[in-house]
């Protein structure tokens, strides 16, 4: 690397690691291209990604605090979790549709969560990028979660409509923003990126949640003119 070239790392989940959904094989695979690949291309820095799939704020946490104390530094760190936090045991929801069932984060403490990174990266000398959450298809998501012979019944029971799984997604992703004025950083607005294509759904997998190869390419393009 040379002395002038940037250094960015990201802490995320699947979307930044770049798994999408094989139709073919029933299983998640890594991107051929992922968006920061695409962006660390173009624009020429370094990247450190250290996402991973499944991850939720709090494991999050844990990642950057280890990097942190092994001495981990970058110029920039990209910040994406949100999608996991504000999912659900749905296999428990099946079964118990009268039940109380939190997420796997409850929103408050998401958001204690999420602003404590950014305080980290910020005193770690590393400039914080919170990313907002691409927009789910919620036809698609139901679909999927309610697979394997799981109850759609009771789930649809328990959600009320479909879109109330759409809704519960955009409160999560409008407290990143929240987050990003009240701590004054920058804001990689995917999900407005998305919702401003006439077919967003087109860059879906088929689980309605991960972007597919179309929609990582087109989040690198995001993070490009962001980043840029």
């Amino acid at each position: 690397m040379s002395k002038n070239e940037k250094k960015v790392i990201i802490w995320g989940d699947s979307v930044t690691k770049g798994v999408i959904y094989d139709e073919a094989r029933q299983r998640y695979v890594l991107a051929s291209q992922t968006a920061a690949s695409i962006a660390a291309e173009a624009l020429g820095f370094t990247l450190i990604n250290h996402s991973r799939m499944g991850a939720t704020v709090l494991e999050g946490e844990k990642i950057m605090q280890r990097d942190l104390d092994r001495g981990l530094t970058a110029d920039m760190a990209i910040i994406e979790y949100g999608g996991n936090d504000c999912d659900f045991d749905w296999a428990a929801i099946s079964r118990e549709p009268e039940a109380e069932h939190l997420p796997k984060t409850p929103a408050p403490l998401f958001e204690e969560k999420l602003k404590g990174m950014v305080c980290a990266a910020t005193k770690g000398g590393i400039e914080p990028v919170l990313v907002t959450l691409p927009p789910i298809v919620s036809e698609r998501y139901f679909s999927f979660i309610s697979r394997d012979g799981l109850n759609s019944a009771n789930i649809l029971q328990w959600l009320g409509d479909k879109d109330h799984i759409y809704r519960y997604h955009e409160r999560y992703s409008a407290l990143i923003a929240k987050i990003a004025r009240e701590c004054s950083c920058r804001l990689l607005d995917l999900r407005a990126d998305f919702l401003s294509l006439w077919n967003p759904a087109s860059l879906f997998c088929p689980d309605g949640i991960h972007p597919n190869l179309d929609g990582q390419r087109f989040m690198g393009n995001s993070m490009i003119h962001a980043m840029a």
